[in-house]
């Protein structure tokens, strides 16, 4: 089965006052799950779609909401409604990636002179809008999944002209003990190994096949267990080198004399 791809929708959340008139939570809600949701859905049945309440507060800007801004394929951001945090977001998601598409309803307020000048999809709020907003956002779809590292911003482009170099976070050396760590807070949230790893910690003889059996009632657990024992070493794959450990794999049987 393959990874669905993401989507992630940047709107306001909370109730919003502009030029003295008051668009409630409710109205937004209703805005998202009925224009923006469905036409992203219809453009592209496949992806994954997310919008900041569903994993925060409103007004919080959490370090889930960050994640879904440097990692989601793609970034849907709604400045119909003039906001810091939207702005904020669509900042950040500019200096992250490409794969962001802005949009805005052509009959709500004038939107700032910073922005106004972005390449953007305007809708209309009414059935007809909606299957327009959908054709609209499926041929910006397309066009990020043929050229996914295209820049679609003016700091990409600058970026890519000057040869600019982003600050590196990845992590060059892999570390085992880190990997481990990871698995092993993950056992902690199944009972039923952790039942078996203190049985076993504490000297009872557990028999191989129980513990098999229990991996493969957590086939994500047993994934990420056997990918550590891979990378580190203690089991390597057909045609990998190993880190000098054994190598546990295949072998042909020897001919008798």
């Amino acid at each position: 089965m393959s990874i669905p791809r993401t989507c992630f929708v940047v709107m306001p959340i909370g109730d919003q006052t502009i030029n003295g008139a008051t668009i409630t939570y409710a109205e937004l809600k209703q805005r998202y799950d009925d224009l923006i949701k469905e036409a992203i859905n219809k453009a592209d049945p496949h992806l994954e779609v997310v919008r900041a309440d569903d994993i925060a507060l409103p007004g919080t800007i959490t370090s889930d909401i960050l994640t879904r801004i440097m990692h989601s394929d793609l970034v849907i951001a709604d400045v119909t409604f003039p906001n810091p945090n939207v702005f904020y977001e669509l900042g950040l998601r500019h200096a992250c990636k490409p794969g962001t598409i802005i949009i805005m309803d052509k009959n709500g307020p004038k939107v700032p002179f910073d922005i106004a000048h972005l390449r953007h999809i305007e809708y209309e709020n009414t059935p007809t809008g909606l299957k327009e907003l959908s054709e609209n956002l499926k041929k910006y779809i397309i066009h990020f999944l043929n050229n996914p590292s295209h820049p679609d911003n003016h700091l990409l482009e600058l970026a890519k002209l000057t040869g600019y170099k982003f600050q590196n976070y990845g992590k060059d050396d892999y570390d085992p003990d880190e990997e481990k760590m990871s698995v092993f807070l993950s056992i902690m949230q199944h009972p039923d190994l952790m039942e078996i790893f203190m049985r076993k910690g504490a000297g009872e003889p557990v028999d191989n096949a129980e513990i098999f059996q229990a991996f493969m009632r957590h086939p994500d657990i047993a994934g990420t267990l056997f990918k550590a024992m891979v990378k580190s070493g203690e089991i390597s794959l057909p045609g990998s080198q190993p880190r000098g450990k054994a190598r546990i794999t295949g072998s042909k049987n020897k001919k008798r004399r």
